[in-house]
């Protein structure tokens, strides 16, 4: 998906762009890096970004192959006491909240700077 993504925003750059580029003297490997990439960037920063907070909430799910991530050791922690199984959920979801938030106002900043 991410692949896509990338590819997406790089045929979103008119071609015009690279003849641009080719016809000031640069090389095509130049032009992709100096003129091309930075525009491709303004298009994939915000769906890459959603991928990762995605890919973070689906992480979640990895417990079901008994990969060992956050619910699974939360499990872990209610199951040698029970008195805490609200509160480590609740923590759970904040530490999740959290990271997806910082992502996603990461994302926005680096939207404005690009």
């Amino acid at each position: 998906m991410l692949s896509e993504i990338i590819r997406g925003g790089l045929n979103s750059i008119p071609k015009g762009q690279t003849e641009a580029g080719v016809s000031t003297g640069l090389t095509y490997a130049q032009t992709l890096w100096y003129i091309i990439i930075p525009q491709a960037l303004r298009a994939m920063v915000p769906p890459i970004v959603s991928q990762i907070v995605s890919l973070i909430k689906d992480t979640s799910l990895a417990t079901i192959i008994t990969l060992p991530e956050l619910t699974h050791h939360v499990r872990i922690v209610y199951g040698q006491n029970t008195n805490y199984v609200i509160p480590m959920f609740l923590m759970m979801g904040l530490m999740y909240w959290i990271v997806c938030y910082s992502l996603s106002k990461f994302s926005k900043r680096l939207e404005k700077t690009i």
